[in-house]
């Protein structure tokens, strides 16, 4: 049976249009091209689904501008690992986009887990592998299977000479990436600085990690592993939709719709069914152009996997100024549709100004549960650093209960199928046709609630009120070490002043014009206040973060010494200011009400 709507009576006229309009058939047919291709950044495979996306946009008579830029790509090619004395009859061994591409002998020393780069809420304090020694000469066994940029900096750090991780999937390790960089290609600074670990990496699956721990155990084990890595500047196509809202044709605002088409293998459930939600998607808003005001830009990105969101990123440095000054919202499209994916509980995030619109249409449209999540250092949110209202990276999910029933452990995407993310069995079985064209119209919906929306639907209030029990956490743990009730009378004063502003808004007081500036202008501040250390035109790193992350170090002061404590307190007070000082900002951008 086709996807039915939940609440039909809760859309409007225009979102009931949209909804019908949408069809499984074009969707469909894309991922049956697809399911032919390995579309890894900078191949052949890659520019013939650029090509297929084009040729759609054409068909359908939508504009679009393509891009070829020069992204800094690393594509892993393969691995080997040989036990010295030892016949080792292993599974298929992976290494990692950007690891060192060389050979290393060396002995195993076996250094446990650590955190991994996968989309969780957990909080870890403390650097990792702290209490392994040194390793120069050895060669690093850990359990932490897509091992976080930290860990893998740990190791280096402790002179590691080479790491093999152990994944929790049977089969086949997951393919991942290395690099702390975001977008791939590092200032001249960080080249520098040697930011991106310079180490052979090996991935085996848990049945050879295993065995390698059994051999440990019973005495000194030599290994000699090699990597097969390319990484190099490569053309990639960047394919940009332009759908103007013609109801103002003056309006210049826009939402960025977008998606990466690479993938490992040949990614349906990541992110091929992405690809053909974002294609249905332009081809239904472009026949309703006329009843929109602001306009939409639908995006596919290369170099997600094999450059670490580098086409986002070359994208937000391009056109920087233009998304600065216009872009009201992006919405990523990852992984839609994977088959018995029936909620929007695990996986999905969005800023906290996005959290009525959002679970508002899933309502509507899905009918689904739905829960918040802090949004994840990672799925092409490229724009946090711009300071841009985001939601819905990563899409519905499949239920726990199911997913632990087939045993699956945590990934990163494909609705959490761990048999499909990164993985070769990634492929058209594991999506869903309701599944699919169910998302599909949770995206349709959403965005048509902010290209139609008179006064943008991003709450601010609700944005303060999450950003202060960030703060407020922070300033318990610090306890005595640290005073963070600048920061908390700040937001105190702000939360007013915007409770006044909204109530201004709806009491007709503000002018729409005059009321979306100063929400766009707040997004800004207090987007990057919530989610970003960095500058506006820079990008944070591809690390795991928290709320308000200037302030996260808080955490460190119980296993601090008394000279790290004041380090701490230095650095907290400049950050304090920076962060009242933005705050102060904020509410001086408010009108008089």
């Amino acid at each position: 049976m086709s996807h039915q709507i939940a609440d039909r009576s809760a859309l409007s006229a225009l979102e009931r249009s949209l909804v019908d309009e949408t069809s499984i058939d074009g969707p469909w047919n894309l991922l049956e091209r697809f399911s032919d291709l390995e579309r890894v950044s900078g191949t052949a495979d890659e520019r013939a689904a650029a090509a297929y996306l084009t040729d759609r946009l054409d068909a359908f008579g939508v504009s679009y501008e393509r891009f070829d830029p020069k992204l800094y790509i690393s594509q892993p090619k393969g691995a080997e690992l040989d036990v010295v004395g030892r016949t080792f009859d292993h599974g298929p061994l992976k290494t990692v986009g950007f690891s060192a591409d060389r050979t290393v002998t060396g002995d195993v020393v076996y250094v446990g887990a650590a955190g991994s780069d996968l989309i969780d809420d957990t909080v870890e304090v403390g650097e990792p592998y702290d209490d392994v020694g040194d390793l120069a000469g050895k060669i690093a066994l850990t359990d932490a299977g897509s091992i976080s940029v930290s860990g893998m900096l740990a190791l280096e750090k402790k002179n590691a000479e080479a790491v093999i991780c152990i994944h929790e999937h049977d089969r086949e390790p997951h393919s991942g990436i290395s690099t702390p960089i975001w977008g791939g290609v590092p200032t001249l600074d960080e080249y520098r600085d040697a930011r991106v670990p310079d180490l052979p990496i090996v991935n085996v699956c848990k049945p050879d990690g295993e065995q390698l721990k059994a051999w440990l155990d019973e005495g000194a084990l030599e290994i000699e592993l090699t990597t097969d890595v390319t990484t190099d500047f490569m053309a990639c196509p960047v394919v940009v939709a332009e759908i103007e809202g013609t109801a103002d044709p003056a309006e210049e605002d826009f939402v960025l719709l977008h998606g990466h088409y690479d993938s490992w293998f040949v990614g349906i459930t990541d992110n091929a069914t992405g690809d053909a939600a974002l294609l249905e998607l332009a081809r239904v808003f472009d026949a309703h152009s006329d009843q929109f005001a602001r306009n939409l830009r639908v995006a596919w990105w290369p170099g997600h996997s094999t450059g670490r969101y580098a086409g986002s990123t070359w994208f937000a440095d391009e056109f920087a100024q233009d998304l600065d000054r216009h872009c009201v919202a992006q919405v990523n499209c990852d992984s839609p549709g994977a088959k018995d994916a029936t909620e929007y509980v695990d996986m999905s995030c969005w800023t906290p100004e996005t959290h009525d619109l959002v679970t508002d249409t899933i309502d509507d449209v899905a009918g689904a549960p739905s829960a918040e999540h802090h949004p994840f250092r990672a799925g092409d949110y490229t724009f946090d650093n711009l300071g841009i209202s985001g939601f819905l990276m990563l899409s519905s999910n499949i239920p726990k209960d199911v997913r632990d029933e087939r045993g699956y452990h945590s990934v990163g995407g494909c609705g959490g199928n761990s048999d499909a993310w990164h993985l070769s069995t990634d492929t058209l079985d594991t999506a869903g046709e309701d599944e699919l064209l169910r998302d599909i119209r949770v995206y349709a919906v959403a965005v048509a609630r902010v290209l139609d929306a008179t006064v943008l639907p991003l709450d601010h209030v609700r944005n303060t009120e999450s950003i202060r029990s960030a703060v407020a956490e922070y300033d318990d743990v610090a306890g005595d070490a640290f005073d963070f009730s600048p920061t908390l009378d700040e937001l105190d004063t702000l939360h007013d002043a915007l409770s006044a502003f909204y109530a201004a808004i709806e009491n007709g007081d503000v002018a729409p014009d005059e009321a979306n500036d100063v929400i766009k202008g707040l997004s800004r501040r207090l987007t990057r206040l919530n989610l970003v250390s960095e500058g506006q035109f820079v990008q944070d790193p591809a690390t795991s973060r928290e709320p308000v992350p200037r302030f996260s170090p808080a955490r460190e002061f119980p296993r601090l010494d008394a000279d790290e404590r004041r380090f701490l307190q230095v650095q907290l007070k400049r950050a304090q200011n920076d962060a009242v000082a933005e705050l102060h900002r904020a509410r001086e951008s408010l009108p008089t009400v």
